[in-house]
């Protein structure tokens, strides 16, 4: 008798929760996609949101395929729990990844950050925040400004600390350079909002010319008293 139950219930198929293959399979690639962020700085842990509306697809395929394959789906409490889990998760997710790609997006800096003295340089692989700086000018200097932006624009504006005059305000995309007239001495703070960027971009100051003297022709000739015998 208890070998007939158990080859009875050795034939039955076994019950399985629906979502719990989707649920593993989101599981595992949210590992995989953290140790990639870790070990790769140059990964973009927003493709992971922007592939969120793959967990309703999976879902979806796994309720049909084990209903048209005849296996036996348990739709319990726990397992409609689950459901609404994964749903509420890739919802979520969308919410984010719609975010990030249409607003302004994970704020992050990738790249370096260079001040030699007179010239602050940004090397970028991917600029997505705001930054600033100061740097000492004087009253005539030039502040030259070299942008080049494979991707995205530099939001950049310029005013003076004392002051608070603002000599600089523009957006720079793609390749562009300008040059900045400093009309008093002082401190200045560069402000660098970066939209998405990827490039580089430098801040270069260039001394006032020193003021020209003009050329005094040297004293050859001298004027010497008259000899005795020639006064009369």
């Amino acid at each position: 008798m208890e070998t007939t139950e158990q080859t009875v219930q050795a034939a039955e198929p076994r019950q399985r929760r629906v979502g719990t293959f989707t649920l593993g399979v989101v599981l595992v690639i949210a590992g995989l996609g953290m140790l990639a962020a870790m070990f790769y700085p140059r990964f973009q842990p927003e493709w992971l949101l922007r592939a969120s509306p793959c967990i309703l697809v999976l879902l979806g395929v796994e309720t049909l395929l084990s209903a048209r394959g005849g296996g036996r789906v348990k739709y319990d409490w726990l397992g409609m729990f689950l459901c609404f889990v994964l749903t509420g998760a890739a919802l979520c997710m969308y919410c984010a990844a719609w975010w990030v790609a249409e607003g302004p997006g994970l704020p992050m800096y990738n790249g370096s950050w260079n001040d030699t003295g007179g010239a602050l340089v940004l090397r970028y692989d991917y600029f997505n925040d705001s930054r600033s700086h100061w740097l000492e000018l004087e009253a005539g200097d030039t502040l030259e400004i070299q942008c080049d932006n494979q991707e995205g624009w530099l939001s950049v504006e310029i005013y003076g600390v004392d002051n608070d005059e603002t000599v600089f305000d523009q957006d720079l995309a793609g390749r562009e350079s300008a040059q900045v007239e400093i009309p008093s001495g002082g401190d200045y703070y560069i402000w660098i909002c970066g939209h998405r960027a990827q490039g580089r971009a430098s801040f270069t100051r260039v001394p006032r010319p020193e003021a020209e003297t003009p050329e005094v022709e040297p004293y050859s000739q001298t004027e010497t008293a008259p000899e005795a015998e020639d006064l009369p």
